[in-house]
């Protein structure tokens, strides 16, 4: 027997001396009455009895990594649906999932069944550890299980060991299924790529490959640089470790990436076929701009300079394009056309890197351009919100969001795409002011509102959009857009728009959609749509004449991430508050000067700008006459690097008097001379890296007569395309002269290290892991025992057969409440008091006269007295028996 709340108990105490001294019942009532304030006072004290038949939670721990053989994902199912039929009362299966991270595929439950693998998880590591630690925590402490894992024993963490170790120690043992790919005779993996990571241009040098065969082959060698392949050969391959050389040329500057790839027929594991490395070509930080205008004034301006100029179109970014780049300048450029994993890259190119940004003005750039939401609106010295003084007319805006059952799928970082599309909607509906009007209704088959029409004053249900739901089916953008009508033909606003967010592959019954916004077109309605996906996807097209039609926007989202940015991008462009058309002055600032040399002689006129706002600590050189006084020229330091923000279109419509302004080409000049990262001289100090395995060992070596380091050194460790976060960690001493660090890369890919001594940044030779570490060659039955030793450590077995393995585990132990049952006897009593206390009188109690007391009487009368009033009682009593006779006799 166990209580709940055991001190409701302190009552029986005061409720015992109250009834003991205040009791107003006697007999058998009271006795009753006392074992009802007894039930009354367990009852509250919440009882329950703990039997030993609970059930056992079992948890499948499921490797989900590149290593394990095709099929293994199914073959894990079947295991568990099995393992489903086999449930007990109180029995519970849960699903964990892992690769790099682990993941809780499905919560602990005694009835639903398993319906597949769907959590993400980064497939190039095996977390073993990570996976069991998390099964430590989905079985709660006060229950009983067993752990079954189902993987190849291939692991790249800690030492699973001790996990088990630990599970074993709260009574919860460790089995294990073992599932890997079929054994064969010939494995060959290519273990290294290596070449010099720094040279001059115009060098020949030797790029080397190692290969490791498990028996003597012959093989086909391909050697690609940049994608393109220079080299095929075929040669004997010995068993055991080889090295094989191919001459080289270093002919243009730069980050050169190298391929080297082995074919053989019958090799078993072709993922550790491949090998990769980086060399860098050197040559003096250069400006990569990013322009339609490679002919232009900036770009003219800058080659004039004798800067080093790269002019490109706009295109997505990687870390690979940014080697030996100073300044990257976005001419009037849209975020779009950087991808999302690119304006990842230009943050922690500008915040790690130390290196310089220059964006430019115009109708693609900016608050229009997409950078509110994006990883580059940090960066910015100005702050790209709409404030409500600067609206010049109240809109209405109707939104409708798909949310079909594909919205429900998870992109890479654990978010739903239906999560991403309501936080897009939740971030375009704060853009509004208190005059606007908004709507926002759901739609798969069926129109689900979230609220109709409504002044933004008056406060919107903004959580229920933040819990907007993944339904079934597709979008029926027909009835999607008929209800977008309904809402929009309510308001009167000057500007009225309709957004449809909708999957560019789900895009069902289109039915009279273009009728709809034909119909919504003529009433001054425009809509603009964002299709969740590719152009080339098969409903894209359909959008995409939505959008034609309705004399808006079309957008498309490649990577479901970029939606919460192209919605406020759509909600600016409609607000029409982030780009003034109207001419204005420019004037001077008192921070023009820390730009550099820049005469300010009779200011231009421009026709136009981006309207943003200073932050805070940012420095603004040139600004506005207007009532705005907006900045144009603002910058600051951020990070490690610098970022300048031009909010004036040096070439286009509204660039006015700029472009033969005086000033205008010593402004931009200074502008880029400002971003790009000072040069080291105060410390003498050379980077190195070096990769053993995935062991990476990046180096500083210090002059010995150069200035003392202060601070505290640190790593960081760049991907090349962003996907992972930056890894910062700190530098050691190694020797008198060095500063040293080890890190184990976290995947395959090229990695970018750079290393920090206070303000001064040193940027290492980049480093390539050609595939996970998992793919060493070995044979699978090393993942055998691998595995054994970890279901050994745990107390558990190797698991051949799914029977029984409810049966094994310990059942837990449970409680069944009594509670109910003492309320139902509390309310017994209670009757049986009345019926006690009504009822039930008991002998009458006969008085004892005591010997010592004679019995007390009434006080004596004389015998005279006596006679006398004896006498008056006969006299009365007959007196009023004559006056009833008369009274019946009428006399």
């Amino acid at each position: 027997m166990t209580f709940l709340l055991p001190q409701a108990l302190l009552l029986l105490v005061p409720l015992a001396v109250v009834l003991w001294r205040r009791g107003l019942v006697r007999g058998p009532a009271k006795w009753v009455r006392a074992l009802l304030l007894l039930v009354v006072t367990l009852a509250l004290a919440r009882p329950a009895w703990r039997v030993r038949s609970a059930g056992s939670d079992v948890v499948v721990v499921v490797d989900r990594s590149k290593s394990m053989p095709a099929g293994s994902e199914a073959s894990a199912l079947e295991l568990i649906r099995l393992l489903e039929s086999q449930r007990r009362p109180g029995d519970r299966l849960g699903v964990v999932g892992f690769g790099r991270e682990a993941r809780v595929e499905r919560a602990l439950s005694s009835q639903a069944s398993f319906n597949g693998f769907t959590a993400p998880v980064d497939p190039e590591a095996s977390n073993l550890t990570a996976a069991l630690e998390l099964a430590f925590d989905v079985i709660s402490s006060d229950r009983n299980g067993r752990v079954l894992i189902i993987s190849d024993g291939r692991s790249t963490g800690l030492d699973a060991r001790a996990a088990a170790r630990r599970l074993a120690a709260r009574g919860i043992s460790v089995d294990s299924r073992w599932l890997a790919r079929d054994e064969a005779a010939l494995d060959v993996a290519m273990t290294s790529l290596e070449g010099p990571p720094t040279l001059p241009s115009k060098e020949p040098f030797l790029i080397t490959a190692t290969v490791k065969a498990s028996e003597a082959t012959k093989g086909t060698f391909t050697l690609s640089r940049n994608g393109q392949i220079v080299l095929r050969t075929t040669r004997e391959i010995p068993e055991g470790a080889s090295v094989v050389s191919f001459p080289e040329l270093a002919d243009q500057p730069g980050l050169v990436s190298y391929e080297a790839r082995v074919t053989v027929e019958g090799d078993r594991v072709p993922e550790n076929d491949v090998a990769r490395a980086v060399v860098r070509v050197e040559q003096a930080p250069r400006v990569l701009l990013l322009t339609d205008s490679p002919n232009g004034t900036l770009a003219k301006t800058l080659r004039e300079s004798k800067l080093e100029l790269d002019a490109r179109p706009p295109a997505p970014l990687g870390m690979a394009q940014l080697e030996n780049v100073g300044v990257v300048v976005l001419e009037d450029v849209e975020a779009g056309r950087l991808g999302e994993s690119g304006l990842s890259v230009l943050a922690q190119f500008v915040e790690q890197a130390g290196g310089g940004l220059v964006m430019t003005g115009g109708r693609h750039s900016f608050g229009e351009g997409g950078y509110r939401k994006s990883a580059v609106e940090d960066l910015l010295p100005v702050s790209l919100e709409i404030r409500e003084e600067q609206r010049k007319a109240a809109l209405a805006l109707s939104i409708i969001m798909d949310c079909s059952c594909s919205m429900g799928v998870t992109v890479p970082d654990g978010r739903t795409k239906m999560e991403l599309a309501a936080e897009g909607v939740v971030g375009a509906l704060e853009l509004l002011n208190a005059r606007d009007e908004a709507s926002v209704h759901m739609v798969d088959t069926e129109d689900h509102e979230l609220f109709g029409l409504s002044p933004v004053g008056d406060g919107l249900p903004l959580g229920q959009v933040k819990r907007g739901f993944s339904g079934g089916g597709g979008i029926y953008v027909g009835l999607g857009l008929r209800t977008a009508r309904k809402e929009i033909l309510k308001s009167t606003k000057a500007t009225r728009h309709v957004l449809l967010f909708s999957d560019a592959a789900d895009s069902e019954a289109p039915e009279d959609a273009l009728d709809t916004v034909k119909e919504l077109v003529g009433q001054g309605v425009t809509v603009s749509v964002i299709g969740l996906g590719s152009p080339t996807d098969g409903d894209a097209q359909l959008l995409r004449d939505i959008a034609r039609a309705g004399n808006g926007r079309m957008y498309f989202a490649d990577d479901a991430t970029s939606l919460p940015r192209i919605f406020s991008q759509e909600t600016i462009a409609v607000a029409r508050a982030s780009y003034i058309e109207e001419p204005t002055v420019l004037a001077p600032s008192a921070d023009l000067g820390l730009l550099g040399q820049v005469p300010m002689k009779d200011p231009p006129r421009i026709d136009g700008y981006n309207l943003t706002f200073r932050k805070a600590s940012s420095s603004v050189g040139l600004q506005t006459t207007d009532d705005n006084k907006a900045p144009i020229a603002a910058f600051w330091p951020h990070g490690a690097g610098r970022v300048v923000a031009l909010m004036l279109e040096v070439d286009g419509k509204a660039t006015g008097g700029f472009r033969g302004w005086a000033s205008a080409r010593p402004l931009l000049e200074q502008a880029v001379r400002w971003s790009m990262p000072a040069q080291v001289d105060a410390l003498d100090a050379v980077a190195r890296s070096s990769l053993q395995g995935n062991d990476l060992h990046v180096t500083l070596d210090v002059a010995p007569n150069a200035a003392s380091v202060a601070g505290t050194p640190t790593l960081v460790l760049m991907s090349g395309d962003a996907h992972a976060k930056p890894i910062e960690i700190p530098l050691r001493w190694e020797d008198e002269d060095r500063l040293g660090a080890h890190l184990v890369l976290p995947g395959s890919g090229t990695w970018h290290p750079v290393l920090k001594v206070g303000t001064r940044v040193f940027r290492a030779a980049p480093v390539t892991l050609s595939w996970a570490p998992e793919f060493e060659p070995g044979s699978p039955k090393e993942g055998r025992v691998a595995l054994a030793s970890v279901s050994k450590a745990g107390q558990g077995v190797e698991r051949l057969s799914m029977t029984g393995l409810f049966g094994d585990a310990p059942e837990s132990e449970g409680t069944v409440p009594m509670s109910a049952p003492l309320v139902a006897l509390a309310v017994m009593l209670v009757v049986l008091e009345v019926v006690t206390r009504r009822f039930w009188t008991g002998p009458t109690p006969v008085a004892v006269r005591q010997p010592s007391q004679p019995r007390a009487g009434p006080p004596e009368v004389p015998p005279a007295a006596q006679t006398t009033e004896a006498v008056g009682a006969v006299s009365n009593a007959l007196e009023e028996a004559r006056k009833r006779s008369r009274g019946r006799t009428g006399r």
